[in-house]
């Protein structure tokens, strides 16, 4: 079994069958990952969901509600997002994502950033969260939004859009 050059080997397993089976294939991928690149790290960890359709879907929807009512389109709601709360929460729990976005965006203006994080450029930010990552950035969206006086879909309502239901006074 040949892996590319720099890509890593990562093999999941939620039961001691499926470990068993990975480790069968690791003495290949050791072989061939040493005489690429002469060391290797080996590493077991806790696996972290990434973040869930679900998720992504109530971040779209919330930046579309929030261009209904503010005055730039859902992309650039979007761009914002990502500049502002998902850049925040990604640089604080990786070092090697904050430095890579000090070299990328360090010499960008604000405007440019947030270009950056749009399409057609759409910077990876959110697809790089686990779950428990999207639910702090949903939650500071969701903070950021209401706090401007924006009303956006509440997804404990399950289903439930903003116009059909009332705070109470």
């Amino acid at each position: 079994m040949t892996k590319p050059a720099n890509k890593p080997f990562v093999s999941r397993a939620s039961s001691v069958t499926e470990a068993l089976a990975a480790l069968g294939r690791l003495p290949s991928v050791l072989t061939t990952a040493i005489q690429q690149w002469g060391q290797v790290e080996i590493v077991v960890q806790k696996h972290e969901p990434k973040r869930s359709l679900d998720q992504n879907r109530l971040q779209r929807l919330w930046c579309k509600e929030a261009a209904e009512q503010g005055d730039c389109d859902s992309e650039w709601y979007r761009g914002y997002c990502k500049y502002h709360f998902g850049l925040k929460v990604l640089c604080r729990d990786s070092e090697s994502y904050r430095n890579a976005c000090k070299q990328v965006l360090g010499s960008l203006s604000y405007e440019q950033c947030i270009a950056l994080m749009m399409e057609p450029h759409d910077y990876p930010v959110t697809r790089a969260m686990t779950k428990k990552q999207k639910t702090e950035y949903l939650d500071l969206c969701w903070q950021h939004f209401t706090g401007q006086g924006f009303r956006l879909t509440d997804p404990n309502l399950k289903g439930f859009s903003p116009t059909d239901y009332r705070e109470v006074a």
